[in-house]
């Protein structure tokens, strides 16, 4: 089942309107009648039915193929969690036989229910007669997704979409062509807009040479194209290790890509592949859509620029290298094909609160001036700069991130669940560079049996131990007091402080008083307190 058949029954759910209820009584009498369900399935049929809030020819195959899949699994199709099972089964030539005599004695009774045309009729027949479904199930799903992407790509809703479109520049010269494309059906698939929108376009890797040297610059040619503020010149890129997800013999790859623009020079890191030696498993991305583009918004960025690139994934399973969009959007466009379901879904990009290049430098001049990279290594402090060139950088304290033992960032969904507030102190300790210094650290942490844990450590000649509720698996935010409080105790030159995250991330600092008063004061590090 692929993707892009739960998008569509998503899309038909929240915009569907209901039909002449006298009509739709007559063609649930004749499903019936015709045995395609049994009585005691009514009600689950009716249930699915007016779960999609339609009653046209759609509704009532997406109601066969609930009853179907339920009489299957034992439990209703969800578009959100079901997993797909209409993979074909191999059978022998006597077992594919028996199949398509049912399912064209099926078939027959759709026709008398009238919910195909003739045309469909014929068009499924052929393909039960060249063995193309194994049971059931997977002949229902495979004519309810066709009527569904047929509802989907109805001319009057292409139509009507392009006025959107229109409305909003995102389509201005080449409106007519649009409108004449759905007359004559040559929308066939919702990325088909893209031809139509004034910065855009669509790329396929398989067009493209599978040579990294030949290919990657092709595809960053095309992108750049958009928008003449784009352009740029010596392009140049290297492969390298995933040190972070590389373990053992599982080997992960990526692209370092780098180009000049406006006398700048920009770099971005992407996914490229992955193998695992011992098991010969291989996996290979031409281009990560989701990354590689991020090179040209920086760009953008530190123009000031009105418009950030969006990509726009296409939900098809049948291609190794997946097809996608990039779109140059404004950021009221973006926010409206974002906050409507639409036949184009772009990512959503930051208009406002990515800090620059230039930023970027000046907070790396601060931490620098302030002290902050004391304790690395010149090829530490090196690397680290590197690293955040080759980042899409958010936010400050990623920066900060990008260089060794300076922040500690985990869940407060705690993974550990042996011992995790001994880790946690031993971490604390790793990013002080073991100013605060513990020993004998344990923590017996019995979860789910008790409620509480106990933490023991000696800091210099003093013992310290604290008991902490256990509340499920989340941390007990006391202990960071508790840290902060011995910290205090013991006069060491630094403090520990949470700096902000917005979710359940903590991302802890250690930093003198005057660091944190510097980096507070300027903006520099946004902290909790």
């Amino acid at each position: 089942m692929k993707k892009l058949f739960k998008q569509i029954i998503l899309l038909l759910i929240f915009t569907s309107n209901f039909a002449n209820a006298q009509l739709q009584d007559l063609i649930l009498q004749k499903i019936i009648d015709n045995k395609l369900i049994e009585p005691k399935q009514i009600q689950d049929f009716e249930k699915s039915q007016n779960r999609l809030q339609t009653k046209n020819t759609t509704s009532y195959l997406y109601g066969l193929f609930q009853c179907e899949y339920k009489s299957t699994t034992g439990n209703f199709f969800s578009e959100i969690g079901s997993n797909d099972i209409f993979d074909s089964q191999k059978l022998t030539e006597e077992q594919q036989k028996k199949e398509n005599e049912n399912l064209t004695d099926y078939l027959l009774k759709l026709k008398k229910c009238e919910l195909l045309t003739e045309k469909q009729k014929q068009y499924f027949q052929q393909k039960i007669n060249d063995n193309s479904y194994s049971y059931k199930l997977q002949f229902i799903s495979d004519i309810t997704f066709k009527a569904f992407k047929a509802d989907y790509m109805a001319p009057h809703k292409l139509k009507e979409f392009a006025d959107h479109l229109k409305e909003y520049r995102i389509v201005d010269t080449k409106y007519q062509d649009l409108i004449t494309a759905i007359d004559e059906e040559k929308i066939k698939e919702p990325i088909d807009f893209l031809l139509y929108c004034e910065k855009a376009t669509i790329i396929d890797p398989n067009n493209y040479s599978n040579k990294p040297e030949e290919y990657l610059e092709a595809i960053h040619k095309q992108t750049a194209s958009l928008l003449p503020e784009l352009a740029y010149t010596d392009f140049e890129f290297k492969i390298i290790s995933d040190d972070e997800m590389s373990s053992g013999d599982s080997n992960f790859l990526n692209f370092i890509v780098s180009i000049r623009s406006n006398g700048k020079v920009y770099k971005q890191k992407s996914f490229y592949k992955y193998n695992k030696l011992s098991e010969n498993d291989f996996f290979e991305n031409k281009i990560d859509y989701q990354k590689y583009y991020q090179i040209f918004n920086k760009i953008l960025n530190d123009l000031n620029f009105a418009y950030r690139l969006h990509v726009v994934p296409v939900y098809n399973e049948n291609k190794t290298n997946q097809i996608f969009g990039i779109m140059a959007l404004d950021k009221e466009q973006g926010k409206i094909l974002s906050e409507r379901i639409s036949y184009i879904m772009p990512y959503s990009e930051d208009f406002k609160n990515k800090p620059t290049s230039q930023e970027i430098e000046n907070a790396l001049e601060e931490f620098t001036k302030n002290g902050l990279f004391s304790n690395l290594t010149a090829d530490e402090i090196e690397r680290g700069k590197e690293v955040v060139a080759e980042m899409d950088i958010q936010e400050n304290s990623e920066i900060v991130s990008a260089f060794p033992n300076l922040i500690y960032s985990f869940d407060t969904e705690l993974g550990n669940l042996e011992d995790p507030y001994a880790e946690l102190v031993k971490e604390f300790a790793k990013i002080s560079d073991n100013e605060f210094n513990p020993s004998d650290i344990s923590n017996q942490f019995d979860f789910p049996k008790k409620k509480k844990t106990t933490l023991k450590f000696k800091l210099g000649n003093k013992s310290y131990s604290k008991t902490l509720k256990i509340d499920n698996d989340w941390i007990d935010f006391k202990f960071f007091d508790f840290i902060k409080s011995v910290v205090n105790e013991n006069n060491l030159k630094g403090q520990f402080y949470k700096i902000y995250t917005g979710d359940q991330i903590a991302k802890i600092i250690y930093l003198t008083q005057n660091q944190y008063n510097n980096f507070r004061a300027n903006k520099l590090l946004l902290f909790t307190d």
